[in-house]
């Protein structure tokens, strides 16, 4: 996996790619799309599909021209489609680079996707919007015999959980209460191990977050505004 930190507000993109293959997945080109096609062309890797976690404009601005280059499908909840084709929702009308689409793939709740030889499970963890999403991956351990299953995994959280923090819910379809809720019923029912890349700054874990983020203790009756 590599991180690739994009737009005016340090966006995390992410693209992952099996160590024998190469095809990829982009999550959430978030800006300068020559950079993104660069680390693609340098490492001989074809872009298979292009996922988002939600819709804001600084996870969505190098999408369209990405998807040109690469031929890309793109993949969103089914319930983001309102941020995504607005772009005084999404707010990058505000910043005078408007930004509209409507993706090609509407996403459900656990529903499993096969790409470029990986699985990734879409978890709905509506909150920071209405539709967004984390994708859940398993490491897999390959020998000529067997594939084998690793404990734990990753998650790439979006601007749903931060090392140490949450996402604001003052932008539109945003909804604290859905937010917590997200995190405490799905997130936080997943393996300490897990490791979790989320939208802006470092990685974290779902033990540490479990322990250590502020924001969830009581329930979560707080929230950071990032």
């Amino acid at each position: 996996m590599k991180t690739l930190v994009l737009g005016m507000v340090q966006t995390n993109c992410y693209i992952i790619h099996p160590a024998d293959r190469n095809e990829a997945v982009v999550i959430d080109p978030a800006d300068n799309a020559d950079k993104i096609l660069q680390y693609l062309k340098a490492n001989d890797l074809v872009c298979k599909a292009i996922l988002l976690t939600h819709g804001h404009f600084d996870h969505i601005l190098a999408v369209k021209e990405l998807a040109g280059f690469t031929g890309a499908p793109v993949f969103a909840h089914e319930e983001e489609v309102a941020l995504l084709s607005n772009s005084r929702l999404n707010a990058s009308y505000h910043i005078h680079k408007e930004c509209e689409f409507t993706p090609e793939v509407l996403l459900k709740d656990q529903e499993i996707l096969k790409i470029a030889g990986m699985t990734i499970k879409v978890m709905h963890t509506p909150g920071h919007t209405a539709g967004s999403v984390c994708y859940s991956l398993r490491e897999s351990q390959t020998d000529q015999q067997h594939t084998i299953l690793q404990e734990g995994g990753i998650l790439i959280s979006g601007d749903t959980l931060f090392r140490e923090s949450i996402g604001r819910t003052d932008l539109p379809t945003g909804n604290s209460s859905q937010l917590v809720e997200s995190i405490l019923t799905k997130l936080m029912l997943l393996e300490d191990q897990v490791m979790v890349f989320p939208g802006h700054g470092p990685s974290t874990t779902i033990g540490y977050e479990r322990e250590n983020n502020i924001y969830l203790a009581g329930g979560g009756t707080e929230f950071f505004d990032l």
